[in-house]
């Protein structure tokens, strides 16, 4: 019984090594043809980047940047977002979608940093949680961008490379969250993130994955299944 809880043990830790080192080549990779991959919700503040990432929910980012420029000329403090009201509010959101919700959340939030936070942003991951449409994405996303706090920034285009590259078995953000920051040193966790954004949007597209297009098919295990089960994809060519 001890050897085969021993062996297990030791097959596991080859595993994750295996996927340390995969994860270092992805971030190598992608690097080179994302050299200046980041966040591209066009902010000026972390309060800024706070209502913009509550909008930003099942909306675009480019659609987001187009809501707010008109936005932030009119509202400029959580006390501006209260006075003017949940209706006033859902009209100037309305292009990006579920604008009732957003905008009580956005209200609610306003109220909680004015009574708790004197009006400013707060700094780690337990208080930026208490607010109301803020969940780990979009915490880490502040902690960041805005505060130089490490965190793995998992939407829809970070979950689906995570998962195709072998790096998480899951569909839970959290539990892809906590894979991947097993996988790199912290410091790098932030852009990591950004990475397989720009990647998942320019080439690994959840429908028609541009495979002969990728740099990283060689470590991607979607792919490989790929080539087992149909014609055969031509790897993208590493002397680009």
């Amino acid at each position: 019984m001890y050897e085969l809880r021993g062996y297990v043990n030791l097959v596991k830790r080859k595993e994750i090594n295996t996927l340390k080192e995969n994860a270092t080549q992805v971030y190598i990779k992608l690097s080179q043809i994302y050299p200046d991959a980041h966040c591209t919700l066009n902010y000026h503040s972390p309060f800024e980047l706070l209502i913009m990432t509550i909008l930003a929910s099942q909306c675009t980012d480019e659609r987001v940047n187009q809501v707010c420029q008109t936005l932030f000329k009119k509202l400029k403090s959580p006390s501006d977002y209260i006075h003017i009201g949940q209706k006033q509010l859902e009209t100037l959101i309305r292009p990006v979608g579920f604008y009732r919700n957003k905008a009580k959340h956005i209200i609610e939030t306003c109220k909680i940093l004015i009574e708790k936070y004197a009006g400013e942003v707060p700094k780690t991951m337990d208080e930026l949680l208490s607010l109301s449409g803020v969940g780990r994405k979009t915490a880490n996303v502040i902690l960041g961008e805005c505060f130089k706090t490490p965190g793995i920034i998992v939407d829809t285009h970070c979950g689906r490379l995570a998962k195709r590259l072998g790096f998480t078995q899951s569909d839970n953000p959290n539990k892809i969250e906590l894979d991947l920051m097993k996988l790199l040193p912290p410091e790098n966790w932030t852009f990591f993130s950004h990475l397989l954004v720009f990647h998942g949007r320019n080439i690994c597209h959840a429908r028609k994955p541009k495979c002969n297009e990728c740099i990283i098919c060689d470590l991607c295990d979607f792919y490989k299944s790929q080539k087992l089960h149909r014609k055969e994809i031509k790897p993208y060519d590493k002397n680009y």
